[in-house]
């Protein structure tokens, strides 16, 4: 795990004497191990190391074949480098060292841009052909690690953020506006874009190429839901269990190797417990494992993460949030995603993984792509019941979506929930598009109207197309629709936010996070998932539930999902809102000229009730949406400051 930068001209690369040291340094927290360049006539390549595999000189990057005429950068870890150097040593190729990345020069010198096709794991990575004066990016299947590139002055540069972009010599930053206004409803920004006019995410599964002929972009991997026979029989369930069970061990057994300790987190959720679980019956050492705890029993899951510790033989460490959330820390945490970014838990994300390093570990486990691949959002059971309401004649629906709106100033979320599905039915049976993002979405298109004023949104698109809806969406494509949703998740969300969340958190503590629930075998087995075995129409994930029942304490494998979420409304100090009001209605304020600030404040004033009991939250908003919905703001406030940009 590491952070790469460079520019490249076919031709002749500009002068930017400075740019590599500036690079360096703002990249330097992915990297503390240490520090590679290599530069000729045509490019420069930075690395910062974080050393898991190969310790020694040997591992230090820019690393070459024999010749020196293939040079590689790479952030990641290739997890089958150890079979692909034995095959290619039988075809004669030498190597200095251990490294993973070694593995890459050698494999381009027989395979070319086609190489990727033969990688397992998480990376982002640029082979410079010093012979062809070829530049090649590549990125991994699902996303896991970025990589953003723009041209600028006949110069191609990428990074594995975008601030060692910004830092080039004489680079303006342009706000989006257009993907900006997708963030307001979304909370993250949808890859491949970036809010920066010309910076651009290089898409999941992909490739792209420069040389004297110009830049050319290649999909080797697009993620596919291709779901099996539909079957209910306990049979079929035991089968793909025994399958999941012997794919998730073989990627736990790949992703635990590392030169240094590894550790995990443990939420005390399904998919995380179940990797300590894999783990505890392929390694032979004792794993240490981390968990956050909340100040609200709602959101806290230490109780199950300590009952799988204890199940399965860990060292637990629990890491208490409160007295972290003051406006300072938080702030700084959101710029640094360099766009905007308002997933709250990445502050837990961040406190565990600074908890990790401060112990003197640099890897560590996580349970995330088990809600993709096997079904675990709410949005799978839901899709049995919007499927049901698409049949309902127009009267009906409008009958159901009417009561459901007077029963919101009674139940609250029940009410809301229920007018809210009829809506999204009703919009999913003209547009199927419109239900797969309005299950996405914080705030909804025609809620985005009221945030944002007529002017700020003028010829802006509806964040309808970056979901791939499909037609025809009748009544009966439960299938279908299960379907589309898994394969959006991947193009998304996944990619967008979850795994740019922990990207971001965990290396700027200096800590790797390996994902084994995205390892390929385990993956395709999820995608080949019928809906029926994905949810049962109460709750997802049936084969990990089913397999959390084989290797899991009882209580841990009938725990309901809770998710990364932190009770924010509870959390902040009258501190933090006082901060949050000076920030978001200043007269300096750059959301001034973009949203309805009266809004703005109403959201506020609930949001710091909300702190007494959450008696002050509004019956139409849900308790995460109004604190997420306030965060969004702050997010996009932040950024604009810190880019010194305008709407």
């Amino acid at each position: 795990m590491c952070g790469i930068a460079g520019r490249f001209n076919a031709d002749a690369l500009p002068p930017d004497a400075a740019w590599h040291e500036r690079a360096d340094a703002l990249l330097a927290h992915r990297g503390p191990d240490g520090r590679g360049r290599f530069a000729d006539d045509h490019i420069e390549m930075v690395h910062r190391r974080l050393a898991l595999i190969d310790l020694s000189e040997t591992g230090a990057q820019p690393i070459a074949n024999e010749d020196g005429s293939v040079q590689v950068v790479c952030n990641g870890e290739i997890y089958n480098h150890r079979e692909l150097r034995g095959e290619l040593e039988a075809r004669g190729h030498t190597f200095r060292g251990t490294s993973d990345t070694e593995v890459i020069a050698h494999l381009y010198e027989e395979h070319g841009e086609r190489l990727v096709e033969h990688l397992r794991g998480m990376f982002a990575f640029a082979v410079y052909d010093r012979a062809r004066r070829k530049l090649l990016l590549a990125r991994d299947r699902f996303g896991i690690k970025p990589l953003y590139y723009a041209t600028h002055r006949g110069q191609l540069v990428f990074a594995s953020e975008i601030k060692a972009i910004l830092a080039l010599e004489g680079f303006e930053p342009r706000i989006d506006r257009q993907v900006c206004y997708d963030f307001l409803g979304l909370g993250y920004v949808p890859e491949p874009a970036t809010a920066f006019v010309g910076v651009r995410a290089l898409p999941v599964g992909a490739t792209l190429v420069a040389d004297a002929g110009g830049e050319r972009a290649a999909q080797y991997h697009k993620t596919t839901a291709c779901p099996t026979r539909d079957t209910r029989s306990e049979r079929d369930i035991s089968a793909r269990v025994e399958e999941t069970a012997s794919a998730l061990l073989a990627a736990v057994s790949r992703q635990s190797v590392a030169d240094v300790p590894v550790a995990a987190l443990l939420s005390g959720g399904i998919d995380s417990s179940l990797v300590v679980a894999a783990h505890a019956r392929t390694a032979s050492q004792k794993l240490t494992t981390f968990n956050v705890r909340f100040p609200d029993a709602g959101y806290d899951e230490t109780l199950m993460a300590r009952a799988v510790s204890e199940h399965c033989g860990t060292s637990h460490q629990t890491i208490d949030l409160e007295g972290s959330l003051t406006p300072d820390a938080v702030f700084k945490l959101f710029r640094h995603f360099d766009q905007p970014f308002a997933d709250t838990s990445l502050i837990p994300m961040y406190r565990v993984a600074r908890a990790i390093r401060e112990r003197g570990i640099v890897c560590a486990l996580s349970g995330d792509g088990g809600d993709e691949v096997f079904g675990g959002y709410g949005r799978f059971p839901r899709a049995n019941r919007l499927v049901q309401l698409m049949k309902l004649p127009g009267w009906l629906s409008e009958v159901t979506e009417n009561a459901g709106e007077r029963l919101t100033g009674v139940t609250r979320d029940l009410g809301r929930q229920l007018s809210k599905a009829v809506r999204l039915a009703r919009a999913g049976a003209a547009d199927s598009s419109v239900l797969i993002a309005g299950l996405s979405n914080y705030l909804a298109e025609e809620q985005k109207r009221e945030l944002v004023r007529d002017d700020a949104r003028a010829e802006l698109e509806s964040v309808y197309r970056c979901f791939d809806g499909f037609r025809p969406p009748g009544a009966s494509d439960v299938e279908e629709l299960s379907r589309r949703m898994t394969e959006n998740l991947f193009a998304v969300s996944l990619p967008s936010d979850m795994l740019r969340k922990v990207d971001m958190m965990t290396m700027l503590c200096g800590v790797e996070a390996r994902v084994p629930l995205l390892d390929e075998d385990v993956v395709e087995l999820g995608l080949q998932l019928p809906h029926a075995l994905k949810t049962d129409g109460r709750e997802g994930k049936l084969v990990l539930r089913a397999l959390a029942r084989q290797w899991l304490p009882p209580q841990v494998a009938a725990h309901p999902k809770h998710g990364f979420g932190i009770p924010l409304d509870r959390m902040l100090s009258p501190e933090f809102h006082t901060a949050l009001r000076d920030v978001l209605l200043s007269h300096d304020a750059r959301v001034r000229d973009i949203l309805d600030t009266n809004l703005i404040e109403f959201w506020l004033k609930q949001l710091a009730q909300a702190r007494q009991g959450n008696g002050g939250t509004t019956t139409t908003i849900s308790r995460e949406g109004l604190y997420q919905r306030v965060f969004i703001v702050l997010a996009l406030e932040l950024w604009l400051r810190e880019h010194h940009l305008s709407w």
